[in-house]
């Protein structure tokens, strides 16, 4: 048995289109699908007896998916903070990480960090990072990494040694 890749994420929500109107809206994530899902298929697969869905696909690109579910006459549940075991985030990259700051400090979107570059040598040196709440409460951390050239990843390698 072998993992080849990331197939999807999928996030809980407690409204399908209060979430596609910040991921869909705000983010410019294109969605390639929304559909109603129930019966034995899906209660097998979530383990949820009796289980009725409302589900929205969105395209990352790269074949990779960010999955929207809304249980229909289920409870919501309270998305954990970040230092909780068993919590966790979503992790987009951004072009222009100002530029989208901007748009979702306009929509009154909780900005839980401002951003901060990474300085310590490695994979991650010179990425703009930061964290924004979506509308249920779910950390999504927008990433704007440095286009590489071979000078600033020999530059970056230095600095590592």
């Amino acid at each position: 048995m072998t993992i080849v890749g990331l197939d999807h994420v999928s996030v809980t929500t407690g409204d399908i289109a209060r979430s596609l109107a910040f991921y869909r809206d705000l983010l410019g994530i294109p969605v390639s699908d929304v559909t109603e899902l129930s019966g034995a298929e899906v209660e097998a697969i979530t383990g949820v007896p009796g289980a009725r869905m409302l589900a929205a696909d969105l395209d990352l690109g790269h074949g990779q998916v960010l999955e929207l579910i809304e249980y229909v006459d289920g409870t919501a549940g309270v998305a954990l903070p970040l230092d909780h075991a068993g919590s966790g985030h979503i992790g987009l990259a951004v072009r222009d990480l100002d530029a989208l700051l901007a748009r979702l400090r306009d929509a009154g979107v909780e900005v839980a960090t401002e951003p901060a570059t990474i300085t310590e040598p490695g994979d991650w040196f010179g990425a703009r990072c930061m964290t924004v709440r979506d509308p249920d409460g779910v950390a999504v951390e927008l990433v704007q990494r440095p286009v590489r050239t071979a000078r600033t990843a020999d530059e970056a390698s230095a600095r590592a040694d």
